[in-house]
Formats: C-alpha cells, structure tokens, sequence
C-alpha cells in the first residue's frame, strides 16, 4: 500500500502530495499538524510502536506560493491527457509507444502549446502526419486545455485517495 500524504498550506491550500517518510519528518518537527476534524490515517510500524499517519498535513506557517506556469512538457501532456490517444482511446501504458501531437502541425505554424498539444499513440501520430486533424480524417475525443495550476499531479491518482483527500479535491 502506497503511503502518500496530501500536504496543505495553513489556508487547507492543497500544495502537493508527498511521500510518508517526508510527513513524519513535518510532523515530528513540528512544522505540520493533521487537519482539524480529519480521521483518516495510515498505520507505520515502527521498531517498538504502531504510530498513526495522517492522510492529510497542513503546514502551521503558511507559506507563500508564487504563480508558476506549468510547461506543457511531454510528461504534462500525457498526465493532463490521463495516458489515453486522444484520437483513438487507446490507453498508452509501457507496452505502447507514448507520443505527444501538435493538432496544428509545427510546419503550419503550430505552437508547443497546452492548447495545441495532445497525447497519441504512435499509430495516430504517424497517420496524422504533419497534417491537421481534419486533413488526416481523425477526431479528437476531447479539445486540449491548459490544466489548472497546480492540480496537475493529480490527474491519475487513486481512487483511495480521491476519497481520502476528497474535502479538499474538486471531485
């Protein structure tokens, strides 16, 4: 079982998902408590004790994020895109060759966009070739968009945890 641990900003603020040997170390600095009201925890054997992880920390000083743009990188693209061809479906896992498409071919002036970047099996990619969509006779499933700051590393994530963490998850 995977022991990952949502952490928060003083604000509840979802900041980002860290490992659990991370958490310990907040909490016994004092630097992070459990959330007000939370009950869910993880058990960690330890040398001479079971303690009780939390789910979920928040930072007791509040600390200050600055805007970062998320770049629209191969890996960005195929979370966002949740590993699927965006032509045909088809989950690209290990086994299938994992390529990231312009709609509007860079040779058409298409940009290295959010919105001009799709994740595609290799199949699909190379029938689209350096054509559009539409020239090629493929659809896409869905229209790319620019992800929402800071809540891209949760794409993909268990369903446990989407139960977990779901007072602070728009899901």
């Amino acid at each position: 079982m995977e022991r990952e641990v949502l952490l928060l900003n003083t604000s509840e603020e979802v900041l980002q998902v860290i490992d659990w040997r991370k958490a310990i170390s907040l909490l016994f600095t004092g630097k992070a408590v459990p959330p007000y009201n939370y009950q869910h925890a993880y058990t960690i054997r330890g040398a001479t004790q079971d303690y009780s992880l939390p789910a979920a920390i928040v930072l007791v000083r509040y600390v200050r994020i600055p805007h970062r743009n998320i770049s629209p990188s191969k890996r960005n693209v195929l979370r966002r895109d949740n590993y699927e061809c965006q032509y045909c479906g088809i989950r690209l896992s290990n086994t299938v060759k994992r390529t990231v498409d312009h709609v509007v071919p860079m040779s058409k002036r298409g940009t290295s966009s959010w919105t001009n970047m799709v994740a595609s099996c290799h199949r699909c990619n190379n029938k689209k070739g350096s054509n559009t969509p539409e020239e090629s006779g493929l659809k896409l499933r869905r229209k790319p968009t620019i992800p929402k700051h800071g809540l891209l590393y949760l794409i993909g994530m268990s369903q446990t945890n989407k139960i977990l963490w779901r007072r602070w998850l728009d899901v």
